[in-house]
């Protein structure tokens, strides 16, 4: 990973040479030193002495006895290196894991060649040196390749981890096997009575000295350079300098038994076991650091949760500084803001033990830690503000830190997502420090956060400045809209111009003639009308030329603006103006001006252009108001009817296709529940469900009747009915809802004469109103008051029904009786209630309307027309008994087999046989076969063949079959369906049909051929 250079430091010098290692670490290198000091006095004694010469141990029937601890030792640390290998995934810990199992493995090579054991006579002990020299290569080798490639990344899997294992135990068992084999080849390397040669003493010490200069050099580069805050490195090369002294010492007096032999293998294990107090070390460094993190996490946590409590710049600017010394741990902290014009950072708030003050403290930017954090947007740090030229900090703003007392300083700039900079935050010190990784991180992940807190509370800001002026533009067009004369308009205008743009004076001109005339003023020092606006006027007419806004933030610095005597006079420095737009040309020009010199927000540039259009139109209307509003009307009313007449075509073909599919199952049910009345046989329960049965499947008979009837529009078909009946009825189906729903319920119905209507339709006319006032109050409030009025009006009666809800909203008061219009939640509603009532209310020539109460709830009336008291009901046919017929036979064409089976159960039991078709084809063949049927029970609608191509192939090829067909279908609304009986003149079923019906039109039809 690349290192982020510092600002103010060395060129070579990285954020980790910035890091001072804790005082563990610092004593590592005096450790080294204290060891290297005795090493070179050992060696010193070996070298210019004879003091150890005489001391010789020798142990005639043991191995070497440091060998076996050693490969012990070795084995289990280089296991641990592999373990951090695993977490880590460096190159490092796998080289000193695998040379640690190396040497541990040649180490055992050794021990196996039992150099001085008696008990092997035929093993040269001046072969096993080999393998004592090459384990000391191979643990010098590891800790060289571990300081050299230190942290680099060597990704490795725990297969490929012991498939490296595997190959170094091969490549170790085939050193000692050849050894083994080759011995009698290879020199010896021990002279009696048990000194080296010659050339094991050159041989090994020259190996191992190159391996060991390269390791320890690799130490002292990576010691310079290496940002560890645990000390490994530096007990690396401690483990590898005790080895270095031990094999000298022995290279120097190489006498197997002698001391500089023991301390030889001794130093071994113990360099061992000094790369296991590392590995100590840095687990320990490890857990604090873990534990010091989550420190600074859980504070950055409680930050962010305060920063996030409030929506106010304000406060969430004092929590920033109090937050941030509180997590940095500082003496004083400052927040600063960029002034973007001036570029300069401006102090606004402090906080921390010293009493600074910076309000007035303003930083150039670039200069200081915070100016060029700002400048450079990224974090910058110094041990001492006050020597270091580098940060050119103004002598003003010195002089206030070191009165203070303050020295060093941490500065993050304050970003917006889009890379503005808001300003910068800054810790300061007391007393010179350095600032670690975790310092910089830690600040500027809080800085971080501050800046999403800032430009959220930025955004909230604009936000309900925006919703503020859109309010005010809301009020503004509703205003316009009821404005009547040019004079109510500009006069608004003007006011409502000076107020959201907080302008010193407002001015709109009104373009006669060619030239502009100021039509109202407000904020000028006199009033408009004792000014001479001859000046003005022309200033005013540059932008009559122009579509876009003109801004000028100071005029006397605008050389294309001559500012006139008048402007001079009114004070104005700075002007927004924007052009009237008419339809056909423009209209005149709104100026808003202030005293001193400005720039001009998005938002106030957004807010002019806004009202300017509302200003034109409203304009616009005042001019052609008459004629525009004559127009409208008979426009909306066009509008209207064609989108009404297109919504009920729609509705009227998805009306057909309903019928259709419903028709036929209802048909099923309605011929079932006869039958089950016809058995006598069932149980009371039984009878009862029965009838319930049947009453439902008469009710949604019904209500699909009721529906193709609001389609065509078709006048209902109406008897007299007590309204006051009607409505009580309703409202007993509804009890349950209002009791379930907490609805309190207030009636007030006034006699009134009877109406002619259709009970049913006024039912589901009420019902639906109902529901809907039922649903509103629940999803409002969970409670409420229902208040049902019927009044008496002349020859009319009101019906009015409220509510206490939520009301309805005004852009949905136009629409809600429009078909598929509704405001409920997904799958809560169709949207053809209000729709269906309204055509039922006009079927009956009256006429229903919506309204909000004040305060809450809304109100729907209902107007009926009372019927005339001379007008008598349609008398009843009188019922005739079924005429007496022969058997006969009757073929049933029916695709829908519950249908068919009751069709030929009930033909069947009014004495006649019965053949069943399903489809089209299939009739036609039995037709074609068999012609002679008394009866053709036909449905028009069949799966291959309609009803229609089977009669009129039936009538082709047998003539005499027309008078024998009777039709049925559940499509009445079709005009194709419609037109074809007209033109048959058959007798025909409309389903649902009942029993009765059945058999008196095969009675009939049979009856009519006899």
């Amino acid at each position: 990973m690349k290192k982020e250079r510092p600002i103010f430091r060395r060129a070579d010098e990285s954020l980790d040479d910035a890091i001072h290692s804790p005082a563990p670490g610092q004593r590592v290198p005096i450790l080294l030193l204290l060891v290297a000091t005795l090493g070179l006095a050992y060696e010193a004694i070996l070298l210019f002495t004879s003091f150890l010469a005489p001391y010789r141990f020798p142990i005639p029937y043991a191995v070497p006895i440091f060998d076996t601890p050693f490969v012990l030792v070795a084995t289990g640390i280089g296991y641990l290196c592999l373990e951090r290998h695993r977490m880590r995934q460096d190159f490092q810990s796998a080289a000193i894991g695998m040379s640690l199992w190396v040497a541990a493995l040649l180490a055992a090579g050794h021990i196996l060649t039992q150099p001085d054991y008696p008990g092997t006579p035929s093993l040269d002990p001046g072969v096993a040196p080999y393998l004592f020299f090459a384990s000391y290569l191979a643990a010098l080798t590891g800790v060289g390749l571990g300081a050299h490639f230190a942290d680099r990344q060597l990704p490795l899997t725990d297969r490929g981890r012991w498939t490296i294992v595997a190959g170094c135990i091969a490549v170790c068992t085939v050193m000692a096997l050849v050894v083994l084999l080759v011995h009698p080849l290879l020199p010896s390397l021990v002279m009696q009575p048990g000194r080296l040669t010659p050339f094991a003493v050159w041989t090994g010490g020259g190996l191992n000295g190159v391996v060991a200069v390269w390791a320890l050099w690799s130490w002292r580069r990576r010691l310079r350079a290496s940002g560890s805050q645990h000390g490994f490195v530096n007990l690396l090369a401690l483990a590898a300098f005790i080895w270095v002294l031990g094999l000298i010492g022995f290279l120097l007096f190489p006498y197997r038994y002698a001391v500089s032999w023991y301390l030889a293998g001794v130093a071994r294990p113990i360099g061992v076991l000094v790369i296991f107090v590392a590995l100590l070390r840095e687990q320990v460094w490890l857990y604090s650091e873990a534990r010091a993190r989550l420190r600074d996490l859980g504070q950055l946590n409680q930050a962010g949760q305060a920063l996030v409590t409030s929506l106010d710049a304000s406060e969430i600017i004092r929590t920033i500084v109090a937050k941030g010394l509180t997590i940095m741990r500082a003496d004083a902290s400052i927040l600063f803001r960029l002034d973007t014009r001036a570029q300069v950072l401006r102090g606004v708030t402090s906080c921390g033990s010293a009493s600074l003050r910076v309000n007035d403290l303003e930083l150039p930017i670039g200069r200081g830690a915070s100016g060029v954090a700002a400048l450079e947007q990224r974090p910058v740090w110094t041990s001492n503000v006050h020597t270091d030229a580098a940060l050119r900090l103004p002598a003003h703003v010195g002089v206030r830190l070191a009165r203070e007392e303050l020295t060093a300083i941490l500065a993050v700039p304050l970003l917006a997502q889009g890379g503005q900079v808001f300003g910068s935050l800054s810790v300061l010190y007391r007393e010179p420090r350095t600032f670690a990784r975790a310092d910089v991180e830690l600040l500027s992940a809080f800085g971080a956060q501050a800046s999403v807190a800032l430009e959220n509370a930025g955004a909230f800001d604009r936000l309900a400045l925006q919703a503020t002026h859109n309010a005010a533009l809301q009020g503004f067009g509703r205003r316009l809209l009821e404005a009547a004369t040019e004079a109510e308009v500009v006069d608004d205008a003007v006011n409502t111009t000076h107020q959201l743009l907080h302008a010193d004076s407002v001015a709109l001109f009104v373009s006669s003639g060619g030239h502009l005339r100021l039509a109202a003023g407000l904020g000028w020092w006199r009033d408009a009308a004792e000014i001479d606006t001859a000046g003005i006027e022309a200033f005013a007419g540059s932008a009559l030329a122009r579509e876009e806004t003109i801004e000028v933030e100071d005029l006397t610095l605008a050389p294309r603006f001559s500012i006139t005597n008048d402007l001079e006079k009114q004070g104005v420095r700075s002007v927004i103006m924007a052009r009237l737009d008419g339809q056909e040309q423009p209209l005149g020009v709104l100026m808003s001006c202030n005293r001193t010199p400005r720039r001009f927000t998005d938002e106030e540039t957004r807010v002019l252009t806004s009202l300017v259009h509302q200003i034109a139109v409203a304009l616009d209307r005042a001019r052609v108001y008459a004629e525009l509003r004559n127009n409208l009307h008979r426009l909306q009313e066009t509008q209207a009817q064609l989108m009404q007449a297109d919504k009920l075509t729609a509705l009227g073909t998805l009306l057909s296709g309903m019928a259709h599919e419903l028709n036929n199952p209802l048909s099923t049910i309605h011929l079932s529940v006869e039958l089950l009345r016809r058995k006598g046989f069932l149980d009371p329960s039984l009878t009862a469900r029965v009838e319930i049965i049947g009453t439902a499947c008469a009710r949604a008979s019904r209500i699909i009747r009721d529906l193709l009837v609001f389609a065509r529009r078709d006048p209902p078909e109406r008897r007299r009915v007590d309204l006051r009946e009607v409505i009580e009825s309703t409202l007993n189906l509804q009890a349950p809802q209002l009791e379930l729903n907490k609805i309190r319920l207030v009636t007030s119905l006034e006699p009134a004469a009877p109406i002619w209507a259709d009970f049913n339709q006024l039912q589901q006319v009420f019902l639906n109103l109902f529901s809907n006032a039922i649903h509103a109050m629940k999803t409002a409030r969970g409670h409420g008051t229902l208040t049902v009025r019927s009044v008496p009006r002349g020859s009319e009666v009101l019906v009015e029904v409220e509510d206490d809800g939520p009301g309805i909203p005004s852009e949905h008061l136009g629409r809600i009786f429009d078909p598929f219009f509704t405001t409920k939640a997904a799958g809560s509603g169709t949207g053809l209630g209000l729709s269906l009532a309204i055509g039922v209310v006009e079927a009956h020539g009256g006429r229903m309307h919506a309204e909000n109460l004040r305060g809450t709830g809304a109100r729907f009336s209902v107007y009926l027309p009372i019927g005339d008291e001379a007008e008598a009901a349609p008398a009843e046919a009188p019922a005739h008994p079924l005429p007496a017929v022969a058997a006969a036979d009757v073929l049933v064409v029916e695709d829908e087999d519950s249908l068919r089976g009751l069709l030929t159960e009930v033909i069947h039991g009014l004495g006649h046989q019965v053949v069943e078709a399903t489809t089209g084809e299939e009739a036609l063949a039995r037709l074609q076969r068999e012609w002679a049927y008394d009866l053709v029970m036909l449905d028009l609608r069949l799966p291959d063949v309609d009803g229609q191509v089977v009669w009129q192939r039936a009538l082709a090829s047998h003539p005499g079959l027309a008078n024998r067909f009777v039709f049925m279908t559940g499509d009445i609304m079709s005009a194709e369906t419609q037109g074809f009986l007209d033109d048959t003149g058959r007798p025909f079923l409309i389903k649902p049909f009942t029993m009765e019906q059945v058999g008196r039109v095969v009675s009939e039809v049979l009856a009519a051929r006899s």
